[in-house]
């Protein structure tokens, strides 16, 4: 089992370590992790203890502030009610999360980080947040082959951007991927939804290959190459 420590801090007597049961987390599956309390010299009350797991976007669509990169709470678990550590005691609290799919995956230079707060006497005291590694393996099998027909990722490709809320995405994050191979045809799709709809731009026509998590991949992909080859 592989017990990667996300976050290790000390709040008055009392010290918290958060980890993840796997060292790579993917969308659309439960992650499993456990909070370890390690109490101190005195009997200590915690209120609650919270999980976000956020991710940086720009923020394009405003232009009267300075500060337009956003962090945001993709997901937020509450793990616990309030509940004491006495003096040299040890609590591990085990928690799961599900990853839906409009969580971006890591990609290039779009991060995913994880931060653990815990509430003492109704102060917050965030901790510092630390990086994790988000995949889909469809997302890298539709990358790979795109890759493999000799398209190359553009400079913002796989970045997050701000995006309206939506029924499919109630987060104001949206990752879209955008690569473009010598003859100047560029793909483009949206990374952090489902299923991939996936726009095939060529001389001022725009051609749109879905591929379905519910389908076989293979027949999809093909059907993407003839687009892509014509």
């Amino acid at each position: 089992m592989f017990e990667k420590l996300l976050s290790s801090f000390g709040v008055g007597s009392a010290k918290v370590n958060t980890v993840l049961l796997e060292e790579r987390i993917e969308r659309g599956k439960e992650i499993k992790g456990e909070v370890h309390i390690f109490g101190g010299k005195t009997d200590q009350k915690i209120s609650k203890i919270y999980i976000h797991i956020d991710s940086e976007f720009h923020r394009d669509d405003d232009d009267t502030t300075e500060f337009r990169d956003i962090t945001e709470p993709i997901l937020e678990l509450e793990i616990t009610d309030e509940l004491t550590v006495k003096a040299q005691e040890e609590k591990v609290i085990p928690f799961t999360i599900y990853l839906p799919y409009y969580l971006p995956v890591t990609f290039g230079e779009q991060k995913v980080t994880i931060q653990t707060e815990v509430d003492i006497s109704l102060l917050n005291h965030p901790i510092d947040h630390h990086d994790v590694t988000v995949t889909d393996q469809t997302i890298e099998d539709v990358l790979s082959y795109i890759e493999g027909l000799g398209f190359s990722h553009t400079v913002k490709s796989g970045l997050c951007r701000h995006r309206r809320k939506a029924e499919t995405n109630p987060t104001h994050c949206l990752q879209t991927f955008q690569l473009v191979n010598e003859d100047g045809i560029k793909v483009h799709f949206v990374g952090n939804e489902e299923d991939l709809h996936i726009y095939v731009y060529d001389k001022g026509l725009v051609h749109h290959c879905p591929v379905y998590r519910s389908k076989e991949l293979g027949g999809q992909l093909e059907t993407l190459r003839e687009l892509l080859e014509k």
